[in-house]
């Protein structure tokens, strides 16, 4: 399967080329009307039941979907680096996020506000954070809820999202890039199913990036705890003091508790061991 890297590298013209194709557009066509509906169905397939039947039913959605399709999480500066790489011939849509038209009201606030300091899940975000370019752009375009929004307006919402504390991700599909998602483990279906299945998910690619964390410097502040979408952090009692803990194997790379420690302990690293599971965007 063809990685963000070898996208990213490609020509204007390679890229725009790898966006041909019948069966492509027969897809995407089809599955862009009735994405909400799936995302339902989805939803209502694991949520609500004993454990073991949530997990056996995302391990096998999880391996439906990644049949020609993975999405990667990345940090905001790769996200913004793929943004300003995207052939100026693609078409930008922004509409309404599926996962959210199903669990927002159900679930409740799902974001933060990181510049006021504010970590907690107080807030709704805006229902139109999907983004979708290419073929993927003009099929979604066409769909009720949708407009279509220049470079510089898609690098605003970034920005947006960020301060939201939603993980942005950038969707590979049938061999080429389709649509850039920004989630919270709060009310997102496939971040959801990922948490079921333990973060040993195939469709949700670890990103290039993970996050070091000097714990000489590190005063336990717990910011990092409370932004992680993926329970790659927590804080636990040892001998009366609280320490910080970090599964270095459940960090996918997003960088949000980077943005938000105040002793700067933690900065993102290039991942040694890439397995084969995992793609790169740099």
């Amino acid at each position: 399967m063809i990685t963000l890297e070898d996208l990213m590298s490609c020509s204007e013209e390679e890229r725009k080329e790898l966006q041909k194709g019948n069966l492509k557009k027969l897809v995407i066509g089809s599955w862009a009307p009735r994405e909400a509906a799936i995302m339902r169905t989805l939803y209502n397939s694991f949520s609500k039941r004993k454990q073991f039947t949530r997990q056996l039913i995302a391990k096998i959605l999880d391996r439906l979907f990644s049949i020609g399709m993975y999405t990667q999480v990345v940090t905001y500066d790769e996200v913004v680096r793929f943004i300003k790489s995207l052939p100026d011939s693609y078409r930008i849509a922004r509409g309404p996020c599926a996962c959210r038209i199903n669990t927002a009201e159900e679930l409740g606030p799902d974001a933060r506000d990181l510049s006021s300091g504010r970590l907690d899940f107080f807030r709704q975000t805006p229902l139109n954070v999907d983004i979708q370019f290419g073929i993927c752009g003009e099929e979604f375009g066409k769909q009720e809820g949708y407009e279509f929004i220049t470079k510089r307006e898609l690098l605003d919402l970034e920005a947006e999202c960020r301060n939201m504390g939603l993980v942005s991700n950038i969707f590979v599909m049938l061999g080429g890039e389709g649509s850039i998602c920004h989630c919270s483990s709060k009310t997102c279906v496939p971040l959801m199913a990922g948490r079921i299945v333990d973060g040993k998910t195939h469709f949700i690619k670890k990103g290039e990036y993970r996050a070091a964390t000097d714990m000489g410097r590190c005063n336990q502040t717990g910011n990092c705890v409370k932004v992680c979408h993926f329970d790659a952090r927590r804080l636990v009692r040892e001998d009366g003091k609280l320490v910080m803990k970090y599964d270095d194997a459940r960090c996918f790379g997003c960088g949000l508790c980077e943005s938000v420690c105040p002793e700067k302990a933690i900065v993102m690293v290039r991942r040694k061991g890439r397995d084969e599971n995992e793609v790169s965007i740099i």
